[in-house]
């Protein structure tokens, strides 16, 4: 059973609700998401970056939804070698959280051998819900940013990059030219620091034109089909007209893998009825289009099959 076969499993047994990035319940979005030692983060991570991230991809989930963040709830199990640096990890999350503007009113501790963070959040609709599965025949399908330097963060915290501030090379990669070194320490920012798009989401609400929406959290070719998936249509997108995180390209780090299937971007993908140019012009800030839904349930680039190959927890190749 990988991870969609399990969440199609809860949402028969439990709500027809499950399945967008947030629950509707009256006038709120409610969601919640873990971040599991060894699975989402190691002990290599700063503790600081650590809370901000437990925070950030939750808000990523509300901005999907096109609510505005309020209140979130926050459990965590800590093993021994983090309770030294429990004081840290509460100031930070405090920090993020005004921040972003969400006030944390409870939670719950307990102890474990790894270190885990789950967070619950609730987010007011001021206007109206975005949800997956209002994607037409005809809608331009948009990125709301460049993607694929949260995996390409990855690549090189595991080529021995360094997590801590100022996310150094490491020591055999001394001759990196600065521009290199750039280009690594903002990509490992992506991954470890990552920006909601909280703002973008409420401005998408707005607009009647705006059809269905999630965020990237498991990657491009993954979301994408979970946004056809929902809104029973297919797709076409152009490889040429995805936006790539700056200087992706010439880091020999696999930019299409990294930009097709790679996870925990927490950029917007969504749908609209509007041309790029007006799209961006009333958002007063690019967005990109890469391509149209289209009937039937194909997904297809440049007229090829995508293979949805981003990230479940379950899958094989993990």
């Amino acid at each position: 059973m990988n991870e969609g076969d399990l969440v199609a499993r809860v949402r028969a047994l439990f709500s027809d609700r499950i399945g967008d990035d947030a629950a509707v319940i009256g006038g709120e979005v409610i969601t919640t998401d873990m971040l599991v030692e060894d699975v989402d983060f190691t002990r290599a991570y700063p503790l600081r970056l650590i809370a901000r991230k437990s925070l950030a991809v939750n808000l990523s989930d509300i901005a999907a939804m096109g609510a505005r963040p309020t209140y979130a709830v926050v459990a965590v199990a800590l093993p021994e070698w983090a309770r030294d640096g429990v004081d840290e990890f509460l100031q930070a999350m405090s920090e993020a959280a005004k921040e972003w503007r969400v006030e944390i009113v409870g939670g719950d501790f307990s102890a474990a051998d790894k270190l885990v963070i789950s967070v619950a959040m609730l987010g007011t609709i001021e206007t109206r819900p975005l949800l997956r599965s209002g994607a037409a025949t005809g809608d331009r399908i948009y990125v709301s940013r460049p993607i694929g330097g949260s995996a390409a963060g990855l690549e090189l915290l595991r080529q021995g990059w360094s997590a801590a501030e100022g996310f150094d090379p490491p020591a055999s990669a001394a001759g990196y030219a600065y521009l290199q070194r750039e280009f690594g320490r903002s990509a490992i920012s992506r991954h470890l620091d990552p920006e909601p798009e909280i703002a973008l989401g409420l401005a998408l609400a707005r607009m009647p034109e705006v059809t269905a929406c999630l965020d990237i959290s498991d990657g491009l070719s993954t979301d994408l089909r979970h946004l056809c998936d929902a809104s029973r249509c297919g797709a076409e997108i152009e490889r040429e007209r995805i936006p790539i995180f700056p200087g992706l390209l010439e880091s020999g780090l696999g930019a299409q893998d990294a930009v097709l299937h790679g996870g925990e971007e927490y950029a917007l993908l969504f749908t609209a009825s509007l041309r790029e140019a007006e799209l961006s012009s009333r958002l007063k800030r690019p967005v990109y289009a890469i391509g149209r839904i289209v009937a039937g349930d194909r997904v297809l680039l440049n007229g090829q099959p995508l293979q949805a190959a981003g990230w479940d927890h379950f899958s094989p190749r993990r």
